[in-house]
């Protein structure tokens, strides 16, 4: 009995040492088990920084140098001017270089709408996923009948709007033609004007046969021929040549009565062709000649100058008629696209009325699944092109810079060693300027912080001397192109100045210096710590319930000091996000 006792006690014992151990391994399990919070996706600022050591040393003169080279185009300043922080000293001819600026700003502006458009089908399409695997309710179909009646209203109202931009169209460019043949024709009467004087003059002192005669007789004949189409016209009186109705006046004649792009186009280059004409007879005549009087050689100076006034203005509505083409093909483009997305919207929402009333199967969630990662594919690969779009704006954008030579500081201009239409050199000082600064401060900042530095980023400065508490306001006044190494580390040389002279300030003391290189305001703002990376991509865990979550891609920007990380693409304001809860 004692012994089958024993037994029970032994193998209870056992039992409850096993459910302890179980007890203690669970607890283990869940104690190590990954924590999430959840983080909801909202706007914020994202700033990024740069913090060094240096030392405080007497101010000096700044030596500033072009970083390009090329031709001198203006020097703004003299020895002895007075000059403040941001000043242009000179620049280069930079007419190509802002070119390429404005089209690389435009390739983003493009790259970024587009985007847009597809984070907008993205998010319908990750909408109607979720009403896919939550299935339809009767209201929802209400609803969605209601999106289909509007979007019937829109395609009505676009294809209305599209009809009434090319109507537009077409009586703008109308309008143009008749103003283009409107303007020849004012042409062609000043040109005869000029036929009149030429004329004139040409009987009173040209009519010899002399060389002069001979040229004047000549030039005339082709500039009668070109405006009004008379032949062997150099020496026909004005009453002839008034009377005559070919060339140019011939051509405005039927753009008037017929306003087009062919009628209205031969008109104005007929005209100015003969204008080119009559301007050339007019230059033939010797208006040094003793033998004309002061009125008409003052008659001849008003019609060479009424001449050139007209064919200037005969350019100008050459190009007018490109320029209304261009602005019409611009808003008839507008119009299809939006007709054309009203469209996508309609069918849009008839897909999610058919979806819905259908129900869900496992092979529409699985299709409306590859629609989502198709479009965030398209995404992916538009991201890609901002970012070349990007590179290529802040390579124009650096170019252009290097052709514009600013002074960081305020202070005195000491030396000036160029001159416009000279050949400037990189790297070589062609300004200086001594600084009203009493000190600055110098840091040697490592190779990879330095391309996060520009000139003119402002710093927070504290001194040893003065303890942590106490800020100094400072900016990067310099940035030495040429490195320095230090214990085998390549740094290069930062001149910072203070804002505003402070005599605590005094020549070694050990400065702390941290620079803000760069800041967004008021964008979306994602935790470094819930970011996930793979091959090179960036994930984070979506929840959308609050409990479950998935991996999505998504596309950042800036990575900040503070942990925050400028979020790009893949989700918008609202989302959640698992972030991982740091352990204690």
């Amino acid at each position: 009995m004692l012994k089958k006792r024993k037994w029970f006690l032994i193998g209870g014992g056992i039992f409850l040492v096993i459910i302890i151990l179980s007890i203690v391994i669970s607890i283990s399990k869940k104690n190590n088990a990954p924590k999430f919070e959840y983080y909801t996706i909202s706007k914020g600022n994202v700033t990024q920084e740069v913090s060094v050591t240096g030392k405080v040393k007497p101010a000096e003169a700044i030596d500033f140098a072009f970083e390009a080279s090329g031709k001198v185009a203006r020097v703004n300043v003299k020895v002895g001017d007075k000059v403040t922080s941001g000043t242009v000293l000179a620049s280069l001819s930079n007419s190509d270089v802002s070119s390429s600026v404005a089209q690389a700003a435009a390739g983003v502006d493009a790259a970024r709408s587009m985007v847009a458009q597809y984070q907008a089908q993205l998010d319908a399409q990750r909408a109607r996923l979720n009403e896919l695997k939550s299935g339809a309710r009767p209201e929802e179909i209400a609803m969605t009948q209601i999106k289909i009646d509007n979007a019937k209203r829109a395609v009505d109202d676009a294809v209305t709007n599209l009809a009434n931009a090319k109507a537009s169209a077409d009586n703008n460019l109308t309008q143009v033609f008749i103003d283009c043949a409107n303007s020849a024709s004012t042409a062609v009467n000043s040109g005869l004007n000029s036929l009149s004087v030429i004329t004139d003059i040409q009987y009173a002192h040209f009519n010899t046969g002399d060389q002069d005669s001979s040229l004047i007789s000549s030039n005339k004949a082709l500039a009668v021929n070109a405006l009004v189409g008379g032949v062997n016209a150099g020496n026909w009186i004005f009453q002839y040549i008034n009377s005559a109705t070919g060339g140019a006046r011939a051509s405005v004649a039927t753009a008037i009565a017929t306003p087009n792009e062919l009628n209205s186009s031969k008109a104005l280059y007929d005209t100015f062709s003969a204008l080119q004409k009559i301007s050339a007879t007019i230059d033939s005549i010797p208006i040094s000649s003793s033998t004309l009087t002061a009125s008409e050689k003052a008659s001849l100076l008003l019609e060479r100058t009424s001449t050139t006034t007209q064919m200037s203005m005969i350019s100008a509505k050459i190009k007018s008629i490109d320029t209304q083409k261009i602005t019409n093909s611009n808003q008839i483009n507008a119009a299809q696209t939006a007709l054309n997305q009203a469209n996508a919207n309609l069918d849009l929402a008839n897909q999610e009325m058919v979806t819905k009333k259908a129900g869900a199967s496992a092979e529409a969630i699985q299709a409306q699944e590859a629609a989502v990662k198709q479009i965030e594919a398209n995404m992916s690969t538009q991201a890609a092109q901002i970012r070349s779009a990007q590179a290529s704006y802040g390579s124009a954008s650096a170019m252009l810079a290097k052709t514009v030579l600013t002074t960081t500081i305020d202070g005195t201009v000491t030396k000036v060693d160029v001159k416009a239409g000279e050949m400037s050199s990189p790297s070589k000082p062609v300004i200086s300027v001594m600084t009203d600064a009493k000190f600055k401060m110098e840091a040697n900042v490592p190779e990879a912080d330095i391309a996060k530095i520009k000139v003119d980023n402002t710093a927070v400065v504290t001194l040893d001397a003065y303890g942590s508490d106490t800020l100094f306001d400072a900016k990067v006044v310099k940035i030495d192109p040429a490195e320095t190494v230090i214990d085998g580390v390549s740094t290069y040389k930062v001149s910072f100045e203070f804002i505003k002279d402070d005599e605590r300030a005094k020549s070694g003391m050990t400065a702390n210096i941290t620079i803000g290189t760069a800041k967004k305001d008021n964008v979306l703002v994602v935790p470094q710590r819930s970011i996930i990376k793979k091959d090179g991509e960036s994930f984070v865990l979506v929840s959308d319930d609050g409990k479950t979550s998935h991996e999505v891609k998504i596309e950042i920007g800036l990575v900040g000091s503070d942990g925050n990380v400028e979020l790009l693409l893949g989700l918008k304001e609202g989302d959640k996000i698992a972030t991982p809860v740091a352990k204690k």
